[in-house]
């Protein structure tokens, strides 16, 4: 299939490389990002950041959201089961409220709609994540329901909401 390469209206969504490293601990280390990812340890340091370069070669969808060439987030769907993706994504704090993150989804959710069999996607948010929710309302996804899940970075149980996009 390639490198996947995605250019949306503002936005390029591609690989994650070695250069982007440094920037990667500075945006996604930020408790305020951190604190609203379930997988992302805090603090998050450069090994950190070598672990997920290794794991995001290994993902085919698991993309970079670039404006201007600048690194501002992540967007990636991961295959979950045989008939499904979950999307995931983040942005640094700086870049929220500025219509990135729909964008983004928008465009990822796009291309993958046209290059692969699954139509079935499915992402979750903490239920205090208002923004996170409404961002993924706004890409045609459906609440499911509450559930309970670990957080990494807070080191406790969160309350989720599932959400669905068909």
């Amino acid at each position: 299939m390639g490198i996947i390469k995605i250019q949306t209206e503002k936005l390029v969504l591609k690989k994650l490389v070695q250069a982007d490293k440094e920037r990667l601990v500075s945006l996604i280390g930020d408790f305020m990002v951190s604190k609203t990812l379930s997988n992302v340890p805090y603090p998050y340091t450069l090994d950190d950041a070598d672990e997920w370069l290794e794991i995001v070669d290994n993902e085919e969808f698991n993309l970079s959201i670039f404006l201007n060439n600048d690194l501002i987030g992540g967007v990636g769907l991961t295959h979950k089961e045989d008939d499904f993706y979950e999307l995931g994504y983040w942005l640094g704090v700086e870049y929220w409220g500025q219509g990135y993150a729909t964008e983004s989804i928008r465009g990822l959710l796009s291309y993958a709609k046209t290059n692969t069999p699954y139509e079935k996607f499915k992402a979750n948010v903490y239920k205090e994540n208002v923004a996170y929710a409404k961002v993924l309302e706004k890409n045609g996804f459906q609440r499911l329901e509450d559930r309970e899940v670990f957080s990494l970075s807070r080191q406790e149980n969160v309350t989720s909401v599932n959400y669905e996009y068909r």
